[in-house]
């Protein structure tokens, strides 16, 4: 029986979910690669900073080799946002787990046994290994004459002015931690050698990030370098970047060997060394006046990108972009910073970084509110942003603001006002609120400059096949984008196929990150459609290829300035969360979650349940449970026995919402939602334990031994 599409939004069946829950989907290490296979082992760096003096390797039995720098046949260097960071290490190492060779060979125990008789004498550096240490410049500069890799300002009005009339202001600083991504497949990568190149499989959500990474280090152009994207076990951003880095290295051992070299990490090197949501320490400073109205914000945001900079340039940009959040301030300047330490490098993460802005500034409203005796969500509906206020980027809010209609259904499925008047009298009970917006996108002009995404629709016969680079990392891709198809060619859903992610096959239509992927290429997909459908009796075979086009009516982005419309449009979102602290073990138990979107037009309803219950339940895994301690350089927490998430045990059902605001250029009015189911959950966690103990917390997680110190 045929599918067909009459209404978008209406669920169907996942078109994936057959074959990975039977385990018919074969990921990376599934795939067979024939018998003539060489096995890669990382030997890494242990130290955090150091200068490498020897490298003393044991006798090679035949077939076993090393590879390092001095293997590279192009340059020893990737290229991600920035190029700065190396595949193999040359004469220092930055990070604990940095690579500094591969042992590669046909017997993966031996590989691994010839790995750990390989020693490394350094001369230890002193190293930085926080945001404090960096400012310092303790042990010297990493990066420039001030390790900072880059910063980034935004704002309007005249904030010194409004400080100097102010009756009263509050200063706090925030601090938001690491988190590990702990998708369920594991990095890796594979090479292949055929027809006298290099070809790499990949676990990443980015082939062509893989590509242009690597193709300079193999030292050919990068439409010599075959990128196939196999399916994916999960990503969160862990696998944006990170398989570049292992890609690179594949490559080159796979040039030097003409044969294929295959290199899969176990869970505990992949926890241990691979990239991590960057912690922050954000500085919130507010003006009141003698009304104890709010006058200026002045925001210093600072994070710690790590040893490189991968594409936290990025992370750091949107942070500063969401310093006022969903609130429109007379008066607002912000500073952020992007540190380099001796740490693993972090990356980007689901909301990166939205959600440590959106912690600092919820945080610091439910701070005014309890200082000047106020229920925050009073305060925080009072500065709401609506249609046409300014962005603190000189843009606009072009698109309607529905979040009074959003906070109406929030305080009345959850019985917030009544709640938290009640447990602000009492101990151990609470409700908290928070209230956050999420740019779709890419920041700035980047679709239109950077990503210039190009996607195909090729029918023959009656079947039609979508090319995209967009690659299914669990999010429903698949079913959204043939839902699009289907329903605009008015076609059977299972006469739309999705190519194999091979460079040589599909055209670059961007990143999987961003919340871009249904909003940008879905639309791309939309309006392909269209046009194949007037043509359809044409032809035989009918290719129709969709450029992205900028649209006209955002106030343009001026790349020297960082000014004008920063994200063509936003998602909104208004979570509440309830908690109950045992008095006797303090742990704290979840009892109630509410979740409100506006994400446009939903094109699968239960997909956009599926995102909004994973992302709030990781998020408040990040504000409640989640500990990573880094102890010189080296993270403690590296198996999934002493790295706690939360389960469903731990968490009550989530009460979900689906509202829309319709985007003009998203497919039917789509816009993102993957990102900004993250972002607010754990502010409002703080502020509901903030409610339960009547104190002011300002980092995250919040722990028994958290709470213990403030009773």
């Amino acid at each position: 029986m045929k599918t067909f599409i009459k209404e978008l939004s209406n669920s169907i069946p996942r078109v994936d979910a057959l074959d990975k829950i039977t385990g018919k989907t074969k990921y990376l290490n599934d795939i067979d690669f024939g018998k003539d296979i060489l096995y890669a082992k990382i030997v890494y760096s242990t130290k955090a900073r150091a200068k490498i003096l020897k490298i003393n390797i044991p006798e090679l039995p035949d077939g076993y080799f090393t590879v390092d720098y001095r293997d590279v046949p192009g340059k020893n260097m990737t290229t991600m946002v920035v190029s700065d960071w190396p595949p193999f290490a040359e004469n220092t190492v930055r990070y604990i787990g940095e690579t500094i060779l591969l042992v590669v060979g046909p017997d993966k125990n031996i590989v691994y046994d010839i790995a750990e008789k390989i020693v490394i004498e350094y001369e230890d550096l002193e190293a930085s290994l926080t945001i404090d240490d960096s400012k310092k410049l303790l042990g010297g500069a990493i990066v420039g004459d001030d390790n900072i890799f880059v910063s980034f300002k935004a704002g309007y009005g005249d904030v010194d002015n409004a400080f100097k009339k102010a009756k009263t202001i509050i200063e706090e600083t925030y601090y938001t931690p690491y988190q590990e991504h702990l998708y369920m497949e594991v990095n890796g990568a594979v090479g292949i050698w055929e027809n006298g190149k290099v070809s790499i499989y990949s676990s990443t959500q980015c082939p062509y990030y893989v590509r242009k990474a690597a193709a300079p280090v193999l030292g050919v152009e990068e439409d010599k370098l075959r990128i196939i994207a196999t399916p994916i076990g999960g990503g969160f951003g862990g696998k944006e970047h990170y398989p570049d880095i292992l890609a690179a290295a594949v490559a080159v051992a796979t040039y030097k060997a003409k044969k294929t070299v295959k290199l899969i990490l176990d869970r505990q090197f992949d926890m241990a060394y691979s990239v991590k949501r960057q912690p922050a320490q954000i500085t919130t400073k507010v003006a009141l006046d003698e009304n104890n109205n709010i006058i200026a914000l002045d925001v210093v945001s600072d994070m710690d990108a790590g040893a490189y900079e991968a594409s936290s340039r990025v992370i750091m940009q949107r942070c500063t972009y969401t310093a006022a959040n969903v609130y429109n301030f007379p008066n607002v300047r912000v500073l952020g910073r992007l540190y380099a330490t001796n740490n693993v490098p972090s990356c980007a993460f689901r909301g990166f970084g939205g959600p440590q802005a959106i912690f600092a500034i919820e945080r610091t409203m439910d701070n005014i509110a309890k200082k000047i005796g106020v229920d925050p969500i009073e305060l925080k509906r009072k500065y709401f942003i609506k249609k046409n206020d300014p962005t603190i980027t000189g843009g606009i809010f072009h698109d309607n603001i529905i979040l009074p209609q959003m906070l109406e259904w929030a305080l009345k499925e959850s019985d917030y006002e009544r709640k938290y008047k009640e447990y602000k009298n009492t101990m151990y009970k609470g409700i908290g609120i928070s209230c956050f917006l999420h740019g779709c996108a890419f920041t700035g002009s980047g679709e239109r400059d950077i990503i210039k995404a190009k996607l195909k629709l090729r029918k023959k016969g009656n079947k039609v096949t979508i090319l995209t680079s967009n690659t299914e990392i669990g999010q429903g891709l698949h079913t959204t984008f043939k839902k699009i198809a289907a329903y605009n060619l008015s076609i059977p859903l299972e006469d739309i196929e999705i190519a194999e992610y091979d460079t040589e096959i599909v055209p670059n239509t961007g990143p999987t990150v961003a919340s871009r992927s249904v909003m940008i290429v879905g639309y791309l997909i939309q309006e392909a459609s269209k046009k194949l459908k007037q043509r359809w009796n044409e032809a035989e075979e009918i290719e129709i290829i969709e450029d992205y086009k900028h649209p006209t009516h955002l106030i343009d982005w001026d790349t020297s300035t960082l000014r004008g419309d920063a994200y063509p449009s936003y998602g909104l979102g208004i979570n509440v969360v309830e908690v109950e602290v045992d008095k006797v073990t303090l742990e704290v138990k979840i009892v109630g979650v509410w979740a409100v979107f506006d994400c446009g037009y939903p094109i699968d309803e239960r997909i956009v349940e599926g995102q909004i219950k994973g992302g709030v339940a990781q998020a408040l895994g990040w504000g409640a449970l989640e500990k990573i301690v880094n102890k010189n350089g080296r993270f403690l927490q590296v198996k999934m026995s002493d790295y706690m998430i939360p389960t469903s045990l731990d968490l009550p059902e989530i009460k979900t919402c689906i509202m829309g605001e319709p985007y003009e250029y998203g497919p039917l009015g789509a816009k993102g939602v993957g990102e900004i189911t993250f972002d607010g959950a754990a502010s409002a966690y703080a502020s509901a334990m903030e409610n339960a103990l009547n104190y002011h917390f300002t980092s995250i997680p919040i722990l028994p031994e958290n709470i213990a110190e403030v009773l």
